[in-house]
């Protein structure tokens, strides 16, 4: 914990919700911070363009993209709602998601569909994954002539299920049918290569796995839609062009995007990203088995590369329903009787903990969530 700004009075186990934050970065965007309270003139009006130019363009070296086609956004959900509303939807048509789908972004989705006579189509994967060929024929066989969008999940939230990402995006694109990719999990968590990806739209959290400050994350979008994507606060750049318009959205604090490269080369500097990679895949496939052996319980059935990622899901023990009515209450009842904090889902009609680990998390976390996670029941 000595790097880590998180309260030692509690034991985090949930990196995959909010991240956390070296303390070396909450000083740097404390710094930069400073420096807009001294002369906000001077970062958001006289070097502010500049300032996001260099970001985004040490940013565009780590997820191997154009910084042309790169721009900042405060989250993965603000820039959904921009590409959704770049859809120009007609009745009839649909956008087809998955029920592993981030609730903010099927949310966003289903309104911008229904307020126009067109439809979701969410697909219904079973809770028996391990077959990725089940995976692309699903999305294959929901699309038709009238899908304006698919919106596929790079890791998905609830489920920590790794899709396979590059063949889908291929099929889309094979059909003229456009797609967006949420990698919410992914910049950090994977070694991200946007461009060879390919989807129309790809955006990330820089909150997560990078542990940049919250309120970084990005917007990729491929250059022929560039045209077609607005803010979704339009503001005084509206028709300057696609980074313009991004570059202002109303005045705002850009300290946290602005100090996501320091995040970025902190981790490259003192462990290494393949290293911290290599770790947290390491200790969330041990954390997994150990859990799994001690309250008898399951993982969610996934393709063998969602296990070479730092998060995964297990069952919780049926037995928690007879002492709580809904799951987040067996969650507040970690939180306040023992100082845990986990990730829990309610998914498919059974309770579920998705476990996630990031470098500050160490083992013995984990034997302490098996003795405290069922005491008394």
């Amino acid at each position: 914990m000595t790097y880590w700004s998180l309260s030692r009075d509690m034991t985090f186990l949930n990196h995959g919700s909010f991240g956390a934050r070296p303390k070396d970065i909450v000083q740097a965007q404390l710094d930069l911070k400073r420096r807009l309270d001294d002369d906000p003139a001077d970062i958001l009006w006289v070097r502010g363009e500049s300032l996001l130019e260099e970001a985004t363009a040490q940013l565009a070296g780590f997820l191997q993209v154009s910084p042309d086609d790169l721009v900042s956004v405060v989250n993965a959900t603000q820039a959904v709602n921009a590409v959704a509303r770049a859809l120009d939807l007609q009745p009839g048509q649909n956008i087809i998601a998955t029920n592993h789908g981030y609730n903010a972004v099927n949310q966003t989705l289903r309104y911008v569909a229904e307020r126009v006579g067109a439809t979701l189509r969410l697909i219904d994967l079973e809770q028996s994954l391990s077959d990725e060929a089940v995976l692309i024929e699903a999305f294959e066989s929901a699309m038709d002539d009238q899908t304006a969008l698919v919106m596929l999940d790079h890791v998905s939230s609830p489920t920590a299920l790794l899709f396979p990402v590059h063949e889908i995006v291929r099929r889309c694109r094979e059909r003229g049918i456009r797609i967006m990719v949420d990698g919410a999990h992914a910049p950090g968590m994977l070694d991200l290569d946007i461009t060879s990806i390919g989807a129309d739209f790809y955006t990330g959290n820089l909150h997560k796995w990078v542990s940049a400050p919250l309120g970084a994350a990005f917007l990729h979008v491929r250059p022929e839609h560039h045209a077609a994507v607005h803010p979704a606060s339009i503001s005084h750049y509206l028709g300057e062009g696609f980074q313009k318009e991004f570059s202002w959205t109303g005045t705002c604090d850009p300290s946290s995007y602005l100090t996501a490269p320091a995040a970025i080369a902190w981790f490259a500097e003192r462990f290494g990203w393949s290293s911290v990679r290599e770790h947290n895949c390491q200790l969330v496939a041990w954390a997994t088995g150990r859990l799994c052996d001690a309250w008898s319980v399951d993982p969610l059935d996934v393709p063998e590369a969602s296990r070479l990622t730092s998060m995964r899901t297990i069952e919780l023990p049926p037995r928690l329903r007879n002492h709580f009515d809904v799951v987040e209450d067996w969650r507040h009842w970690l939180r306040d009787e023992h100082a845990f904090d986990v990730a829990v889902h309610d998914w498919g009609g059974r309770w579920w903990i998705r476990l996630s680990a990031h470098v500050y998390n160490r083992p013995e976390e984990y034997e302490r969530l098996i003795k405290v996670g069922l005491k008394g029941y």
